[in-house]
């Protein structure tokens, strides 16, 4: 895994460039240890960091030399991390990844692995304990680097558990004995992202007095009523 790691690291920067551009509001953080906590003084990077401060917070996140962060024996065990990440007691007041987790953004998780997923419980019970953390199950996604489905590639074994991971919650599954990780960072960054085009009215509207405002601004085009879900339906080009 070590080949793979560094392939993340030396590709981030493109993650982060993606990302921003998406003009995205985001919280990304990478949690290895068995009790996942993030290693070192940042509990997440977001758009406020330059790429290059970016890369060097993951580098520390990732904690080559285990001198934050002991690995212990989950290191194949994808879910458990990602379960210890966003557990209550860590995300929670005082909490070791406190301020990471936002209870209102849409949450993607990004498992990188050249071995089978090995937690101790099902795929399927790990995917309802990441769901029942939002209002909305859809507001989850899960994706995997892991090696090719069902055969393995490379040095890699295939990617169960995380495979179907990915298809239960509409996930990106990508090779790990791919070359080009620019290209998987990149898609991973635009995949992380949840696009807010709808919002739903609190009350049934009569579509003729609805009226919009954009920080403040009315806004008489660009938008349209959809009366099946009594919502106010953005055009795409102005999102």
């Amino acid at each position: 895994m070590y080949d793979e790691a560094e392939a993340v690291i030396n590709n981030f920067g493109t993650f982060v460039e993606t990302i921003i551009t998406l003009d995205a509001d985001f919280h990304v953080a990478t949690a290895v240890g068995d009790n996942g906590c993030i290693a070192g003084s940042e509990p997440y990077i977001d758009n406020s960091f330059s790429e290059s401060e970016a890369v060097t917070t993951m580098e520390t996140m990732v904690d080559w030399n285990r001198d934050l962060q002991p690995y212990g024996s989950n290191t194949e065990r994808g879910y458990m991390i990602a379960e210890a990440a966003l557990a209550n007691k860590n995300i929670g007041p005082g909490g070791c990844n406190e301020d990471f987790y936002r209870s209102s953004a849409f949450l993607s998780i990004v498992h990188v692995s050249d071995e089978p997923e090995q937690s101790v419980n099902s795929w399927s019970y790990y995917v309802g304990v990441f769901q029942a953390l939002k209002a909305d199950p859809d507001d989850v996604k899960i994706h995997a680097v892991a090696g090719d489905y069902p055969s393995g590639c490379g040095s890699a074994a295939a990617g169960t558990g995380y495979y179907e991971g990915t298809v239960a919650t509409g996930g990106l599954f990508l090779s790990i004995c791919a070359t080009d990780w620019a290209t998987h960072l990149e898609d991973l960054a635009a995949e992380s992202v949840s696009i807010n085009d709808s919002f739903e009215l609190s009350q049934p509207a009569v579509p003729g007095t609805i009226e919009v405002d954009v920080d403040g601004l009315e806004r008489s085009t660009g938008w349209y009523y959809d009366a099946s879900t009594n919502s106010v339906v953005f055009e795409t080009d102005l999102i």
